[in-house]
């Protein structure tokens, strides 16, 4: 029977460039950084059915196959953790990063986070400012579309969504905590999106790897968050690492091994 796996999204590069992104052309120039966040365990965690217990859409929900839940999602094959995000920012907080001039415009205007078969597709989605939000539900059961982040920057709603129904949400601000997404109809329907001010910002794929393209060189900070475990480096991480990206090439940052939370 096919197993139904729900994936990770990351939004089309975007918006407005950076006053002093001219001068950073001049002076420091841009390049790629790429990495690969890898489990950090020894064991590689298996993904388990979930049990969707005497649910009314149980029938429907497992259509495709049994659910699994999406705590850790790690390819055994390299250890790659998907759904983690990863981006830049200045070391300095008050500061701006510069953005190269052809991640002016916004490309893609909607970002669709769907509800096919009682998951949230993609699990982890990132967007820029200035994006919107689409709350799909291309299901034939209803679900409701339940977010909230920080309560005086994105304080959330929650709008029930009959089958083939969306909604569309414009008003997401970039900020530092996440906004969860919930299903109160289905509980174990869990998601993640985070909203950035630029456009260095990645969600990693099914191999843990990632890429910023065109990012300015010099010394910046990485941080990494995921949703089931919070900051690489703990309590640290949240001031990320440095990094430094070098002008004209690709700066590959190989493996971070993302730890596992102690039980």
């Amino acid at each position: 029977m096919r197993r139904f796996v729900a994936i990770c999204g990351v939004a089309a590069l975007t918006l407005s460039a950076s006053p002093d992104a001219g001068v950073h052309a001049q002076n420091g120039g841009w390049g790629d950084v790429k990495g690969v966040i890898t489990w950090g365990g020894d064991k590689v965690p298996e993904r388990q059915p979930l049990d969707l217990k005497v649910n009314p859409d149980k029938k429907f929900c497992e259509m495709k196959g049994p659910i699994l839940e999406e705590t850790w999602i790690v390819n055994p094959k390299n250890k790659g953790l998907r759904c983690a995000f990863v981006w830049l920012a200045p070391k300095d907080k008050e500061a701006k990063l510069p953005i190269h001039p052809s991640l002016r415009e916004i490309k893609q205007k909607k970002i669709i986070m769907d509800q096919p078969i009682c998951m949230f597709i993609p699990h982890a989605l990132a967007l820029r400012e200035g994006q919107s939000l689409v709350a799909k539900n291309s299901a034939g059961v209803s679900h409701n579309f339940k977010w909230s982040g920080h309560p005086d920057v994105n304080p959330g709603n929650n709008v029930l969504l009959p089958p083939n129904t969306e909604k569309e949400i414009d008003d997401l601000k970039a900020d530092r905590l996440p906004v969860s997404i919930e299903c109160n109809i289905h509980p174990w329907m869990r998601g993640w999106v985070r909203v950035f001010n630029h456009p260095y910002y990645a969600v990693t794929d099914a191999n843990g790897a990632f890429e910023l393209k065109n990012a300015p060189a010099g010394e910046w900070q990485l941080f990494v968050w995921h949703g089931s475990g919070g900051w690489l480096g703990g309590a640290k991480g949240r001031n990320g690492q440095t990094i430094e990206i070098k002008a004209g090439g690709a700066t590959d940052l190989k493996a971070l091994p993302y730890p596992p939370p102690p039980p």
